[in-house]
């Protein structure tokens, strides 16, 4: 099986000879590449990739923090960097990465890198395949069901084995800090990132607001609008705005109003029993 790959680094030069090294590798299959990581992002959430090479210097982003930031956001895949120094080595290497390779990048480096991702890769695939308990459907007797019944205990099973974290890493003063879901207020939409508020406080965090909305799924957070995801359990007020519109005022240090969408109003009253 081979690994899809993607690219991101600034040099045209460096992205061209990785490509040039890696063209007659069956085991690779470079499936795109950029030159920063805001690109990069899009064509991750479009794909699903086994392998990451980026530099640790990007012209819109740390390469370090735009792979910890995917990591955070629940992407999974190996990765490579590519410095012009070992001065993040260390720091490359908390991230559980295959390698750390110094540009230019030499052919023999680059392939070891990946041979040794690609045994990684057959080891986890391994892994995963022994600690996956199978179900069994009848197959004399493919009934709705009989088949619903075999998903829904594959489902339950898998819930089981993995806890549901009700905390949300995000960055403080360089630091990652975890806050309990109960804290948060609302999350604001700011391109493919967001801010956090609680209380007393406003955070960045890496997520979008979509990837938030699916985590938060199942607890009080609400989309009331497509700048604004908001904890329900956190509101105090819904009052009525002049042109037929309504917002939200939230509990807090400071009292935010936050608009609802026309086509949100409708679920929201039915949420809130109104």
């Amino acid at each position: 099986m081979s690994l899809k790959t993607l690219i991101v680094s600034a040099s045209c030069e460096e992205r061209a000879r990785i490509r040039k090294y890696l063209s007659d590798l069956s085991t690779v299959q470079i499936v795109g590449e950029t030159p920063v990581a805001k690109e990069a992002i899009q064509l991750i959430k479009a794909i699903s990739y086994d392998l990451l090479l980026t530099d640790v210097t990007l012209a819109d982003m740390n390469g370090l923090e735009f792979a910890k930031s995917l990591t955070r956001a629940g992407y999974v895949f190996l990765l490579i960097f590519l410095a012009d120094n070992e001065n993040y080595a260390a720091e490359a290497f908390t991230l559980d990465a295959v390698d750390y390779l110094i540009k230019p990048v030499e052919k023999s480096r680059l392939i070891a890198a990946v041979e040794r991702a690609q045994r990684r890769e057959r080891i986890l695939r391994k892994k995963e395949g022994e600690g996956r308990e199978k179900i069994s459907i009848p197959p004399q007797a493919f009934d709705e069901n009989e088949l619903f019944a075999a998903l829904k205990r594959s489902w339950q099973r898998e819930r089981r084995e993995t806890p549901l974290i009700q905390k949300l890493p995000v960055e403080k003063g360089g630091r990652h800090i975890l806050i309990p879901y109960s804290q948060i207020i609302f999350v604001e939409a700011y391109g493919d990132y967001t801010y956090i508020y609680t209380a007393e406080e406003k955070f960045f965090a890496s997520f979008s607001l979509k990837s938030l909305e699916e985590r938060f799924s199942g607890s009080s957070f609400f989309r009331v609008h497509r700048k604004y995801l908001v904890n329900l359990d956190q509101v105090v007020e819904i009052a009525p705005m002049p042109g037929g519109t309504f917002y939200l005022r939230t509990t807090g240090k400071h009292k935010i109003e936050i608009p609802i969408s026309r086509r949100r109003l409708k679920q929201l009253k039915e949420i809130l029993g109104l």
